[in-house]
């Protein structure tokens, strides 16, 4: 288990540096799919992190959204929303892939896609992560703060693609359909979820 964490990791990184074979040595398995599940343990705190941050670095980016409500909203309040709207926007995305992928007749791909999806999003949290506080800390100018958020974010747009177009062997055009229906996925789900529940009282 310890071996597969860390080469699930080593890959996840090396996809980061636009090294296309890394998918290779991700599980092909539905096993090995499953497995990845374990990174939810870091991925669902980092969520929380994220879309908390600028409640307590006290330093509101208003420009990327509206600070001031946020911070009237309690914890025990938008913590749980936070959580609901991440677990149903994620695995909607994956219910739709997996339709997608046995239209295409490629099924079998889904687990690696999957293993690949997860990992993956270790590499990105540590990248958006200590950004988004860089950019709340008041230790940048609000200009910048707001430029550091905009290129975290496409940046992480463009890995995403790039690990789904390894994993699948697909072309850019299709895995930027994969991330725009992703993208797509996460604001609905935060729409029908998060948003009546984080609604300021």
């Amino acid at each position: 288990m310890m071996g597969e964490l860390g080469r699930s990791l080593v890959s996840a990184l090396r996809l980061a540096f636009l090294d296309k074979t890394a998918a290779d040595r991700f599980p092909a398995d539905r096993a090995g799919a499953l497995r990845s599940f374990w990174v939810f343990l870091v991925l669902l705190p980092g969520v929380v992190a994220l879309d908390t941050v600028d409640r307590w670095m006290g330093h509101p980016l208003t420009p990327l959204g509206d600070g001031g409500v946020a911070a009237t909203i309690p914890l025990a309040r938008a913590i749980p929303a936070t959580l609901l709207a991440y677990l149903i926007g994620t695995f909607g995305y994956f219910l739709m892939v997996e339709c997608i992928l046995r239209l295409m007749g490629s099924r079998t791909q889904f687990p690696r896609f999957i293993a690949a999806f997860n990992w993956s999003g270790i590499v990105a949290l540590l990248v958006a992560l200590p950004l988004s506080i860089l950019a709340h800390s008041g230790h940048v100018s609000m200009p910048m703060g707001a430029a550091i958020m905009a290129v975290t974010y496409f940046w992480s747009l463009f890995y995403e693609a790039y690990v789904t177009r390894a994993a699948l062997g697909c072309g850019w055009v299709t895995a930027t359909s994969f991330v725009i229906l992703d993208v797509i996925t996460s604001d609905l789900a935060t729409t029908l979820v998060h948003a009546p529940l984080m609604a300021a009282p």
